[in-house]
Parts: structure tokens; C-alpha cells; sequence
């Protein structure tokens, strides 16, 4: 192994530094950097990164600033990328894959965040919100396609019941391609829209959850029902409305073009949600047959009842 001498310096002389610093872990009165033993000009180190201001850790340093800080990054990140997405979405995003993200939450950790809050209080409403959704499917009684669709939709709504934004996150590379077809004229690539739809998929679980939480804490099955159908509008709109934003960057663009492109993809993006649907309770049927041949819709008899033959 070579010896890097550059590497031992920047070692020993942060060493150094760390030997002369006080006692309560403050900087050194010539502000020297701690971690890399560089002279400090700014906030922080232009070597390492480091803040200068590395003061003593404190019960009350650690509850109000370190924990929200790390988890919630509340002093710019989360809030602020939350409110700008709300505000301003498509620019936002332009801004972030044009460079601009100091202040802006990383949007993977935004997505998986704000779904798994989401998720969290979507959970506390779980059985309500399921028994709504049964009441307005067929029971059991009757013939056996009867019997079959309602286990069928009682499976289906059972998972996404227990992870209701799973097919958000397994469909949105696709969704992604979808978006990434009509926004390749503006020059954006596939990862980029990728990142776009992390941000937007982030903060529309938010949304919807506003929409449904009124009827979740009702706990009205008429409610619950309407609420949950009514997700799409603002699904619809808040996509539309990102997608046009985003197509501000083709300036070759009508304005009829931008807004059509844009509601394609908004309409598209449902298609493909209600596809993976039907596939899916497609597959749960196939199962539910397997484990349940009683279930199996009966031909009928061909031959002729004694009453007819009279």
C-alpha cells in the first residue's frame, strides 16, 4: 500500500487541532477547523464541509435542534420544499435539476418521508376505511361469481388497505416513462423525470390525505366511499398543473401543446394506476380459484328441465 502523505498531514494537523481545542468543544480562537485542521473564512469549512460553530452537545441541543434537524431538516429542507411544491411546483422542480438545492429537500427522502407519514396515519383508519369499501360490493349470497368477486375485492382492498401507497412507488418508474414521452421535447431525460415524479409523488400522498381525513375521522362508510373517489380530482389537477410548469422550458411550445401534453400525462398516469387495478384483482381472482374451486362459476345444465320436455 502506498503511503499518501497528504492524507497523514490532513490528519495530523486536524489532530492538532483537536488537542488545542477547548475544553468545551468550541472552535479555536483562529478558527481552525476540527475535522480537517483547514483555516476557517467562512461558516463553514471550504475543505471538508464542517460548520464552524461546533459547540458543546446539550440535552437541550440534542431534543430541540440535532433530532428535528435530522429527521425533518425543519430549519429549510422539508417545510420549505413541501410549501414550494405547493406553490410553485413545476418552477421548484425546474430550479432543482437546473442546480439550485441547498434549500431543497433531496427528493427520493422527500418521497419516502411524506409516504410513510402518510401511510402511518392512513393505518390508524385502516379497519374503517376497509369495512367502507366492502359495504358497497356484493356478498357472498347468491350464485358463485357473486361469492368469488366479493373474497376477491375483500383480498384486494385488505392490501391496499395495509400498504396504500405500494403501487404508488411500484408503478412510478413507469409512470415516469409516460411522463418522460411527452416531456422529452423539453429537454428533460428519464432520470430527471424520475426525480420530478419523487417530488410530485411525495407531496400528492399529503394531499390526498387531507382530502380523505375528514371522512376518515367522520367515519361515515358513505363518506369514506365518496372521499376515496374523489382522490383522483386532485390527483388530476395538481399533475396537470406540474407537468404544464415543467413545459415551460420548451419556449417552441403553444400554449395549447404545453397544456395538452400536460393533461395526457395526468390522464395517462390514471390509466396506468387503474391498469395495474385491474391486473392485480386479475391475478387475486386466479389465486382465489385455486384455493376455492367451490367458487368456480357453474355452466348451465344444456339439458332440457322435465318441464319443458311436456
Amino acid at each position: 500500500m502506498m503511503f499518501d502523505y497528504s492524507t497523514h498531514l490532513t490528519a495530523v494537523v486536524a489532530a492538532e487541532a483537536l488537542e488545542n481545542a477547548p475544553a468545551h468543544g468550541g472552535a479555536r480562537a483562529h478558527h481552525t477547523c476540527l475535522d480537517c485542521g483547514a483555516a476557517l473564512t467562512d461558516k463553514f469549512c471550504a475543505h471538508c464541509g464542517q460548520s464552524a460553530d461546533t459547540h458543546r452537545i446539550t440535552l437541550k441541543h440534542l431534543l430541540l435542534h440535532d433530532l428535528p434537524h435530522s429527521v425533518w431538516h425543519v430549519d429549510k429542507g422539508l417545510v420549505y420544499t413541501f410549501y414550494q411544491m405547493l406553490t410553485r411546483p413545476g418552477l421548484t422542480i425546474r430550479g432543482y435539476l437546473a442546480g439550485q438545492r441547498t434549500r431543497l429537500f433531496r427528493p427520493v427522502s422527500y418521497l419516502l418521508l411524506l409516504v410513510g407519514f402518510s401511510a402511518l396515519v392512513m393505518s390508524a383508519f385502516q379497519v374503517d376505511l376497509q369495512q367502507a369499501m366492502l359495504s358497497s360490493q356484493p356478498t357472498a349470497a347468491g350464485s358463485p361469481s357473486v361469492g368469488l368477486m366479493s373474497v376477491v375485492m375483500e383480498r384486494y382492498f385488505s392490501i391496499t388497505m395495509k400498504h396504500p401507497y405500494l403501487m404508488q412507488l411500484v408503478l412510478m418508474p413507469l409512470n415516469s416513462v409516460v411522463a418522460w414521452w411527452l416531456l422529452r421535447r423539453a429537454g428533460y431525460n428519464y432520470a430527471e423525470i424520475l426525480l420530478a415524479s419523487c417530488f410530485i409523488g411525495g407531496t400528492l400522498t399529503v394531499i390526498n390525505l387531507t382530502v380523505m381525513l375528514p371522512a376518515l375521522l367522520a367515519g361515515n362508510p358513505a363518506f369514506l366511499k365518496l372521499a376515496s373517489q374523489l382522490v383522483f380530482i386532485p390527483t388530476l389537477v395538481y399533475s396537470f398543473w406540474v407537468h404544464a410548469q415543467l413545459l415551460q422550458a420548451a419556449p417552441k411550445f403553444t400554449a395549447v401543446r404545453r397544456y395538452s401534453r400536460a393533461l395526457g400525462i395526468s390522464v395517462l398516469q390514471i390509466v396506468v394506476l387503474l391498469l395495474a387495478a385491474v391486473v392485480c384483482i386479475a391475478v387475486l381472482t386466479v389465486q382465489v380459484l385455486n384455493e376455492r374451486p367451490d367458487l368456480r362459476p357453474k355452466a348451465a345444465s344444456k339439458k332440457p328441465s322435465a318441464a319443458a320436455t311436456r
